[in-house]
């Protein structure tokens, strides 16, 4: 079944704005919550976790729904925030061009360009008026993320002192009520697992609970050259964790069967580096968590092992771009010592590659560990505190911008004369849309921005929200725009819906 023209337009449109108007009410501090169908009920306000939950029976409007649950999730990937305030820029701009008036004067190549340039100067506006998150401003971007949390600020910001700007902060639930914060041994390494088929949780990652942890520079095809391992890993009820040198053919293909199956709880890893670093990288994972490490050089075999030749950990975090690692059995202090007295013999890159595996040995990691009265608050804190993690950690990457919408306003604001004279009112008016937002979550009628002073949500006023201490960080800002504008080019040029009967 084919649909043409406008009845595509008005079919996507409906479920664009299925989504958005499903998520607006949880912007800002003033911000409601959304209950999703289970057992129990869960309550949350993370506009990633409600978009999925989102349908329509009308697949022709599902098609719509299901482009901004793609957006959502591209928001977060991105910078783990931010996923409403895309989906209400992209309401706004798709409807805007499903204005004839609007866009007759346009081909789709010459919309195409005018969003393009829109798109790159927008960016440039957003980073120029990006600054660096000051120790004491750390708290306030925790706080605003966290939906004014200050007790959830505060316990962000505090996490951050500890470890510092490029330390480990991870999220656990406490099996208490009290939320809490810990510091544990622990390490990050900058390689994940090597298919996202081996995620445990709904938000991409792998988690296990006392991992065994099997280190190699080996590389696997074979399935019967981990049956051995895995079979010991299920006896002792213990999930595994696999550092190799890379996973293909019957042993991936027949792991990723198993998994999915249920059988097995295991995620392979690709060991950090290469050659002798690599060899390096795996010494200082031996040094966290015990065990042994199996070679090619030795022309060793992964199904020779003994119990005492896995490593051990309290918890191992998982994702497709990095592996974090708590409380291993190890002990760092002699491989610190080693380390250093090898810095001092060398010159260079050398010496700094050095210093950072010290850093990354001795930084450790802070967990904050949410208490809850019920399992359904449990999870709206806990996403809660995520969010507002990965917020305060994209301001610190890349710096922050006035919050409240209004730094896209003023981004808006310091585009070249030359694009802002000849820019559509709608497609200007769409950068407005998560102030004007605030407005009515707040029952507020909404004002003109007069350049300077934004509505402060927490307090019902107009402000100087630069004074005011609310910021947004500039990375989650230009994703967030980045992925609306990306989805208004697509429903712009869509002209023919196809449906596939079964």
């Amino acid at each position: 079944m084919i649909i043409q023209g406008k009845e595509v337009k008005e079919k996507l449109l409906e479920g664009i704005n299925l989504v958005a108007n499903t998520v607006k009410p949880t912007l800002g501090p003033q911000a409601k919550t959304v209950i999703l169908q289970g057992n129990p009920p869960v309550i949350v306000n993370d506009g990633v976790t409600i978009t999925k939950y989102v349908s329509h029976p009308d697949q022709y409007v599902q098609m719509g729904v299901q482009m901004v649950q793609n957006l959502a999730s591209k928001a977060q990937d991105s910078s783990g925030d931010g996923t409403t305030t895309a989906c209400i820029l992209a309401q706004a701009l798709c409807n805007g061009l499903a204005i004839p008036s609007n866009t007759d004067k346009y081909s789709t190549h010459e919309m195409y360009h005018l969003i393009e340039n829109f798109k790159v100067e927008m960016i440039t506006s957003l980073n120029n008026l990006s600054k660096r998150v000051t120790d004491e401003e750390i708290v306030d971007v925790a706080t605003i993320a966290a939906n004014n949390d200050e007790a959830l600020g505060s316990l962000i910001a505090q996490a951050i002192a500890k470890v510092g700007r490029d330390g480990i902060v991870t999220v656990e639930e406490s099996k208490s009520h009290v939320t809490e914060l810990i510091l544990r041994e622990g390490m990050q390494l900058t390689e994940g697992y090597i298919s996202h088929l081996m995620a445990n949780t709904d938000n991409g990652k792998t988690i296990f609970e006392n991992p065994l942890i099997f280190m190699s520079n080996l590389k696997f095809r074979n399935f019967k050259d981990i049956i051995a391992m895995l079979e010991f890993a299920s006896q002792q009820s213990r999930p595994l964790v696999i550092f190799c040198k890379g996973m293909d053919g019957s042993a991936l293909n027949n792991l990723i069967m198993n998994i999915m199956n249920k059988t097995v709880e295991c995620a392979v890893v690709l060991a950090p580096n290469f050659g002798d670093q690599q060899l390096d990288e795996l010494g200082d994972i031996k040094c966290m968590v015990g065990g042994t490490i199996f070679t090619e050089e030795s022309k060793d075999s992964a199904s020779s092992f003994v119990a005492s030749d896995f490593g051990e950990c309290d918890r191992i975090v998982i994702s497709k771009e990095r592996t974090i690692i708590v409380g291993g059995e190890g002990n760092t202090e002699d491989r610190i010592s080693y380390l250093k007295e090898q810095s001092k013999e060398m010159e260079g890159f050398e010496v700094s590659r050095l210093h950072s595996r010290i850093a990354r040995l001795k930084g450790g990691v802070a967990t904050i560990k949410v208490g809850a009265s019920s399992s359904m608050e449990m999870l709206e804190k806990k996403e809660r505190l995520d969010d507002a993690l990965n917020a305060t950690k994209a301001g610190l990457d890349e710096g922050i911008i006035v919050g409240g919408g209004v730094g896209l306003m003023k981004a808006l604001m310091g585009l070249p004369v030359s694009l802002k004279a000849t820019l559509p009112s709608w497609l200007a008016g769409a950068m407005h849309s998560p102030h004007i937002t605030l407005f009515h979550n707040s029952n507020r009628k909404a004002t003109v921005f007069n350049g300077k002073l934004g509505f402060n949500a927490k307090t019902g006023e107009m402000e100087d929200l630069e004074e005011a201490g609310v910021y947004d960080p500039v990375k989650v800002t230009k994703n967030s725009l980045l992925a609306a504008l990306s989805i208004a080019q697509l429903f712009y040029s869509t002209e023919v819906a196809v449906l596939v009967e079964e």
